[in-house]
């Protein structure tokens, strides 16, 4: 029995130092102005207005050897984006769901250029989740408010809440530059390490029941 609580201790401990990150889901782009999202088994479809300029299938640009790979210490952060849609002009772009999204990520590549800098403004505030170079390099960004300016910039931001329809102004030309957007695919989670360490201290629980129990008996 002894060597039953400490299986139990080890097995919690391992989930509490295991970190808690999930898959995401892209869109895939069947033109400039629809793509889909599946989730869980659920497919959203996803429609775009604003101008883009063409699409890339694939995942050509986030996962390479000047990324990093997909690799957690590379560009994106360990996770995958795939598809581009491609942008070279200015004005306002709006992607709009047929079910609410929560919490959406947008995968940036090559925003800007050290003589020619790209905001994004967004409606909302993004954390930056990772950034890193590229086919072209990597030169930095700025963030005021919830502009997002890159100056040869790649990476992942967040933005939280739940989205119907996501919106956002592009303010300089460019030869070109891209974006996707992702949710969190809820058909891969990973469990909590707080509910896990919870489950491992139930079972440990229940071990020490079992014990005093056939103590009684015996």
């Amino acid at each position: 029995m002894r060597k039953i609580s400490s299986l139990i201790f080890t097995i919690a401990l391992v989930f509490i130092l295991v970190p808690n990150a999930g898959a995401v889901a892209w869109i895939d782009w069947q033109s400039t102005t629809s793509g889909s999202l599946t989730i869980g088994g659920t497919t959203i479809n996803v429609s775009l207005t604003g101008n883009p300029w063409d699409l890339v299938n694939g995942d050509y640009y986030y996962n390479n050897s000047y990324t990093g790979g997909t690799s957690p210490s590379g560009t994106y952060g360990g996770l995958e984006p795939s598809d581009l849609i491609q942008v070279t002009g200015t004005g306002n772009f709006t992607l709009t769901f047929d079910t609410p999204v929560v919490d959406p990520y947008i995968a940036l590549v090559s925003v800007g250029a050290p003589w020619a800098s790209v905001t994004y403004s967004f409606d909302t505030p993004f954390t930056v989740i990772s950034t890193g170079p590229n086919i072209w390099g990597y030169t930095g960004y700025s963030v005021s408010g919830n502009d997002f300016t890159g100056i040869e910039a790649n990476g992942i931001l967040q933005f939280q809440g739940t989205y119907n329809s996501f919106s956002f102004d592009i303010l300089q030309p460019e030869n070109w530059h891209g974006f996707n957007i992702g949710v969190a695919d809820a058909a891969s989670p990973v469990p909590e390490p707080s509910a896990l360490l919870l489950m491992g201290f139930g079972l440990a629980g229940l071990a020490g029941f079992r014990k005093r129990f056939k103590a009684k008996t015996s």
